[in-house]
Order: C-alpha cells, then structure tokens, then sequence
C-alpha cells in the first residue's frame, strides 16, 4: 500500500514525528485545559521538544542509506566494526580522541569517516554508511563533552577535513 521511499522516510523519521506529536498534545493541554491539564500539557510539550531535538540531532549525523561495506555493533561500551577486509574494536572506556573524516568524493562515494583513537594507540576508521553506523551517535553520549555540532558540521561538509567531536581531557597532577 505505502510506497518503499515513503516508508523509509516515516521509519527514519519516526523517533522525530513522535516528538512533535507529544508538543503538539502537549500544547492543546496548555491552551484548553485546566490546570492540571496544562501541567501534564507542560510536561508532554518539554518531554516532547527533547525527543524531537535529540532525534533531528541524531538524523543529522546519519546517513539516509546504510549500505557501505561492513556492520558496526555497539555492546557493552565496545564499538566493534566488521568487515571482510579486517575491522577491529575499541573500548568506549578506553577512548582516547574521536574524529570524524570528511573528503570532497561525495556524494558518489563513502566521503564521512569516523575514528575512534584509544589510549594505547589503537585506530579504528568506520565509515559513516556502515550498516549499524546509525548507533555510533548513542554510543558516544554518555561522553562527556561530545561536540554534537562540529558532527553535524562534519556531515555537511564538501571539503577535505577532519573534525575532532570529542578528545579525552589530560590528566591533571595536582
């Protein structure tokens, strides 16, 4: 019945039209009701604007497609990327800077990379339209300090760059 383009639209969206719904329930508890409607209208607008702001952050740092080669898995604070040409894994505990690569091959080609520096060395490169990629963005806040804006920078740009979006803070003496 619902064409597969549109489909994919709803679903990619979906977390997003939730929270406009919950404003908008929210904001006819704040005009017609009481005021206890208006309270818990109140709280559906707020509750409703954080799903919607953090779901449009979210569908701004992922890709529409997700058909680049290799699987990203997310478990236990490990980041885990699979492919036939090697992958590897690091530990979120263990992170020591994450950056994301840009080139100026898209649209045509993966052009948006993310690597993961640990501690002792370890890199991991993914590219952005790894299937599974779409979980790196949760995967990270808990961080703190993550620079979702320099993200979203990162995925509009054109050009070659690089964007470090989070880095470990050193470690004070005193």
């Amino acid at each position: 019945m619902i064409r597969p383009e549109v489909r994919e639209l709803f679903w990619r969206h979906h977390e997003l039209l939730l929270g406009v719904g919950f404003v908008a329930l929210g904001a006819w508890g704040i005009i017609y009701g009481d005021l206890l409607l208006k309270a818990v209208g109140a709280v559906l607008a707020l509750f409703g604007g954080v799903v919607a702001w953090t779901s449009w952050r979210r569908t701004r740092i992922t890709t529409a497609t997700q058909d680049g080669p290799g699987v990203v898995e997310v478990d236990e604070r490990q980041i885990t990327y699979f492919t036939p040409s090697g992958g590897g894994a690091v530990s979120i505990n263990d992170l020591a800077r994450v950056t994301i690569i840009t080139s100026d091959q898209g649209p045509y080609a993966d052009d948006v990379h993310w690597l993961f520096e640990e501690n002792g060395g370890t890199k991991l490169l993914i590219p952005n339209s790894a299937e599974g990629a779409a979980q790196l963005f949760d995967a990270l806040s808990p961080l703190k300090g993550v620079d979702f804006e320099a993200a979203i920078r990162a995925m509009e740009a054109t050009e070659n760059d690089s964007f470090v979006i989070w880095a470990k803070e050193p470690a004070r003496l005193h």
